[in-house]
């Protein structure tokens, strides 16, 4: 069965479809209005063994249930890869998903991951609910001091944010008129802690669908909330052949650009990857480093430390430590002990 190489460009309202074959011969080139119905119809007629690629956004996930069992492999790509697309100065609809579909053909693609189980991506988005409420409840607290600082009241600690606390330094404000914005601002930071909590409450309710969760949480520096983020945002340990792949993901891993042989540049932590699994093999870090009963991870710490003289260096190799036992759990569906290396 021939193969056929479709490009998707999605929108909201409108997506255009560009199919071809292995000679780059157009064989459908169309425009359908958003909906299940089309996306269905937009594949009846395609013969051949389908392969479609679309770039990762918000309609990735539906685009791939809807035509899961439909087609033979839909292929999600990193837009931050296709320069070739999002660089063009003569952008179309129709030109991106032709060459889409090219990429494809060529198997130039930057894959991103996506379960295939349903409940694996839901459980991400409500984790990535719980992480965007809470960076809203930090901007908040952050605007109320600012705002607090431009009528000359400088708040300090976490007093600022209590009952007793935002009645005292609001007295201080001079004018009426900043009292009652800065009131407001503490209005929406209420509501805020009131919808971060009932996240939290969401979030651990649905985590007890997953035994490697409460495996983690007894990991020394990791609560509920970090052992979710990484069950989430992983998703599965078996997408990470080594353990560097992981540490690549979670922005752990180190660039190094050479041409001729020769060194482009310093080398560095590479960025790309996900910043809230780095985020949280730090906390998980600092968390470990404040646990009274020694660990895996204070020795760690230490005899890097004392191998390399270098805090940060120490510290990242924890950090590394700290995702290759939680792989290495997860893939052996095994406890964390503390008298076994592992990883």
């Amino acid at each position: 069965m021939a193969k056929v190489y479709v490009g998707l460009d999605m929108g909201s309202s409108c997506f255009h479809q560009v199919a071809m074959d292995k000679e780059k011969v157009v064989v459908q080139d169309r425009k359908f209005d958003t909906s299940e119905a089309n996306l269905i119809r937009a594949f009846e007629d395609i013969k051949g063994e389908v392969h479609v690629h679309l770039e990762a956004a918000e309609l990735a996930a539906w685009v791939r249930r809807v035509l899961k069992g439909r087609v033979a492999r839909i292929v999600v790509g990193h837009p931050k890869s296709s320069a070739w697309i999002a660089k063009d100065p003569l952008k179309r609809d129709r030109l991106d998903a032709y060459k889409l579909a090219d990429l494809l053909r060529m198997d130039q693609v930057h894959e991103v991951y996506y379960a295939d189980e349903d409940h694996r991506t839901v459980f991400k988005q409500i984790v990535q609910h719980y992480d965007d409420v809470t960076d809203q409840e930090v901007r908040l607290k952050q605007k109320i001091k600012a705002a607090l600082r431009e009528q000359g009241v400088i708040a300090k600690g976490l007093d600022v944010y209590t009952g007793g606390g935002r009645e005292k330094y609001l007295t201080e404000v001079p004018s009426a008129a900043a009292r009652e914005a800065i009131g407001q601002l503490y209005g929406l930071m209420d509501v805020t802690l009131k919808a971060q909590k009932d996240a939290r409450n969401l979030m651990r309710r649905e985590s007890q669908k997953y035994p490697e969760i409460a495996r983690f949480e007894g990991v020394p520096g990791l609560g509920v909330v970090l052992s979710c983020r990484f069950s989430a945002y992983v998703q599965t340990p078996h997408r990470f052949s080594a353990k560097r792949k992981l540490w690549r993901y979670c922005r752990l891993g180190i660039t190094d650009r050479q041409s001729d042989g020769k060194p482009l540049g310093r080398k560095a932590l590479d960025w790309n990857g996900n910043g809230r699994l780095k985020d949280m093999s730090r906390t998980a870090f600092l968390g470990a480093m404040k646990t009274v009963e020694e660990n895996l991870f204070q020795r760690t710490y230490r005899q890097t430390l004392q191998r390399t003289h270098n805090q940060t260096h120490a510290r990242l190799t924890t950090q590394r430590k700290i995702l290759a036992v939680l792989l290495a759990m997860w893939k052996g569906g095994t406890s964390y002990q503390d008298n076994k290396e592992k990883g």
